[in-house]
Order: structure tokens, then sequence, then C-alpha cells
């Protein structure tokens, strides 16, 4: 398999460019930033179908020498990044090429840890979810209900946070329940409202109009007119 097709067949990533993936992750594997451009150089010419490189065009390209290629190279090998494996080539003879399959195989591992972690910690956002409204409610969530709150995350993309933020203007306004929660919640995905932030923001500048207009109107006492006399007259 190509390092390309390893990647395919280990992750389902969104990002589907190889080169973008270990752009974010190379530290986290051991490389260091000469062995990631170092990778890109090789990766450029195996992508074109030119498997062993001359290390000296290498060298050339990024402006180092030779050496320095080959000690970044062992290092990668010593880190179990990069191998050397015989390959056959068409007219019978063997030759010896850098393999990056034991990379790809570690950037997918990270990644599919990345994926699990992320899983557990919405598995987790969900069940404080649930809590926070049977809390609320004083009650267990029916079947019907589970599955309105299961759809405002899957289905409408709503935060947790957002619905908590629903919860609380439930709460305040004495309306427990999932259909004046759905509206609001509907208000401030409209508004383009997704941030503790700014639903925070937008709901003091409406406390603030609201308190503005209960505001009784001043009456100004219309003053008796004096008149004025000119010195002389």
């Amino acid at each position: 398999m190509t390092d390309a097709s390893l990647l395919q067949h280990y992750l389902q990533a969104g990002e589907t460019n190889i080169s973008n993936l270990l752009l974010h992750h190379y530290k986290e594997l051991g490389m260091t930033t000469s062995q990631f451009v170092l990778y890109l150089q090789f990766k450029s010419y195996q992508d074109r179908g030119i498997m062993n490189p001359d290390v000296r065009t290498i060298a050339k390209n990024l402006g180092t020498k030779e050496r320095q290629v080959f000690e970044q190279l062992h290092q990668m090998m010593t880190n179990h990044l990069v191998e050397q494996k015989m390959r056959k080539m068409e007219d019978g003879k063997e030759d010896a090429i850098y393999d990056f399959s034991l990379l790809i195989n570690k950037l997918a591992l990270l990644n599919e840890n990345d994926q699990e972690a992320a899983v557990k910690v919405e598995n987790n956002s969900r069940v404080e979810t649930f809590n926070q409204l049977e809390a609320e409610f004083g009650r267990p969530l029916s079947s019907m209900e589970l599955q309105i709150v299961n759809d405002w995350l899957d289905k409408d993309n709503y935060s947790a946070i957002m619905i908590k933020l629903a919860l609380r203007q439930a709460v305040m306004n004495s309306a427990l329940n999932l259909q004046y929660m759905d509206r609001i919640l509907q208000s401030w995905d409209r508004q383009g409202l997704r941030t503790e932030r700014d639903i925070n923001e937008h709901e003091k500048r409406f406390e603030q109009r609201k308190e503005a207009g209960q505001k009784p109107e001043k009456k100004t006492l219309k003053k008796p007119k004096i008149p004025i006399y000119k010195l002389g007259e």
C-alpha cells in the first residue's frame, strides 16, 4: 500500500490531504520541522512516481548538504518513521527506496485516538445535558423528549451550551417544556447566535431594551414666563 492509501484505509478524517493532517500533528509524532519538510520533499517526488529521488537533488532543494539529509533520514529510521525497502523494477533489477508507511501508520493511530477522545467528550456532554434537563424538570425525560434532545444535538447541531442556556431561559420564564426551549433555540439559530458569549450579550441587550421601554416618561412642568425689563426704559 502507498502512504495515501494507508491513510485512507486507517482514517476517516475530515482532512483528505495527508500533508495537511501531518502539518498539525508532526511534532506529536516526534518529528522535527526539518524532518517534516524532508518528508514533504520525498512525498512530492513519490506522488509523481519517482520512488527513489536523488538525495543530491533533495539536498539542493532544501539548501542543505547531502550529509545532513542522510542524518535526518537515519534519525527518522531510528524513531521508526521511515524504513528502507527493496523494490523490484520492471527490468528485474532491485533498488532501495524510502518507505514512509511507518509514519503514516503512526499518524493514523494518533488521529484514531483523537477521534475516540472527541466521541467520549461528546457522549459525556450529552449525558450531562440529559441530567440537567431532568434535574430542572424534576422527573426523568420521556422517550419522546429524549429523541427531541438527540435531534437538537445530531440534526440541528445545537451545542450542549445552547441547550443549557435555553433551559435557563425556560426556568426564568416559568415555562419548563421542550417546546418553549425549541422556539428559543430556533430564534438563536436564525440570528446566528451559537456561542455562550453571543447569546448572553443578546439577552443582555434584550433586557436593556425591555427596561428602557418600561420607564415612565418624565413630564416637564411648564414654568411661568417672567417678563424681562431693560433698565432705563
